[in-house]
């Protein structure tokens, strides 16, 4: 059903093939994606750091313990390295939940 929902709303949202085939094979929350939808300014389906930025802060509000780590010692940058895992300097969204089951499953 999540798999479904976020094809749903990223296609609608941004009408484009590479949305559609990641929200295929990605797994996201509500909260995930509207937090991702409106910290994606530029809307190309990843997020710089100042981007990152916003969608952790979104996430905190929401309850999401990874991002309310982040946001508790102010360590957007260096959580930002971490998930930036092939270091184009963007986020992307298959990163961002590596990143975050790697440190749940620690």
């Amino acid at each position: 059903m999540k798999k479904t929902v976020f094809a749903a709303l990223l296609s609608v949202l941004f009408a484009t093939a590479p949305y559609n085939v990641r929200a295929q094979v990605f797994s996201a929350t509500q909260p995930e994606i509207n937090a991702f939808v409106a910290a994606d300014a530029n809307r190309d389906g990843n997020l710089s750091l100042p981007e990152f930025r916003i969608f952790v802060q979104a996430m905190a509000k929401s309850g999401q313990p990874t991002a309310k780590t982040i946001r508790a010692f102010a360590a957007y940058r260096f959580a930002f390295g971490i998930v930036d895992a092939n270091k184009d300097n963007l986020a992307s969204p298959e990163e961002l939940r590596s990143a975050d089951t790697g440190y749940r499953n620690k």
